[in-house]
């Protein structure tokens, strides 16, 4: 068990104009240890524990900062989520990270925590589905987590069943008397 943190994080913030973001900062907070202290086993209790810490202005050099390893922090399970701020602090984007082992990690390098549903929720997307109208199966172009009738949402197994990006509807759709067709969409996840 080490008796210091051996985790060395550095970040270079670039500017998407081309060359080094002088006035960037990071955030680094621990997260994942819910109602429990976290701790380091036979070293001590991780006081700041959930409080954000804040690394920057960059300045042109590279941030660096020491950390404890994620596989030495009890409980298991926690994280690191790190946001880069602009100049203004203001939060451009953040991810969560898990760090293991000892060594310099370049957080450009370092590979991020993939959202709970095994996708990235960039490729969740919202679109209508394809099928004959009056029907009942319709096509979505991806993985299949929720479907709408007419933009209201249905209920799985009662209204529908969906199989990949296949829906099957309990009922079926018809053309309303003013001449509108039924639409049914999706909530899928697209590759």
């Amino acid at each position: 068990m080490p008796i210091t943190p051996a985790i060395t994080l550095t970040a270079n913030l670039e500017s998407i104009l081309g060359g080094v973001a002088t006035a960037g900062y990071l955030r680094i907070t621990l997260c994942g240890f819910g109602p429990a202290m976290p701790s380091v086993p036979g070293v001590g209790m991780l006081a700041d524990a959930g409080i954000p810490k804040q690394l920057g202005p960059q300045g042109g050099a590279p941030l660096s900062q020491l950390l404890w390893g994620n596989d030495v922090i009890s409980p298991s399970g926690t994280f690191y989520e790190i946001a880069v701020l602009d100049i203004n602090e203001n939060a451009v984007q953040c991810g969560n990270y898990q760090f293991s082992g000892s060594g310099a990690i370049d957080l450009s390098m370092a590979p991020q925590i993939v959202a709970p549903y095994g996708f990235i929720l960039g490729n969740l997307r919202y679109v209508q589905c394809t099928g004959a109208v009056p029907g009942t199966i319709y096509t979505a172009p991806g993985q299949v987590i929720a479907a709408a009738y007419n933009g209201i949402l249905m209920r799985p197994g009662i209204d529908y069943t969906a199989l990949g990006g296949t829906i099957t509807l309990t009922f079926s759709t018809e053309i309303k008397p003013n001449g509108q067709p039924d639409t049914i969409s999706a909530f899928c996840v697209v590759s």
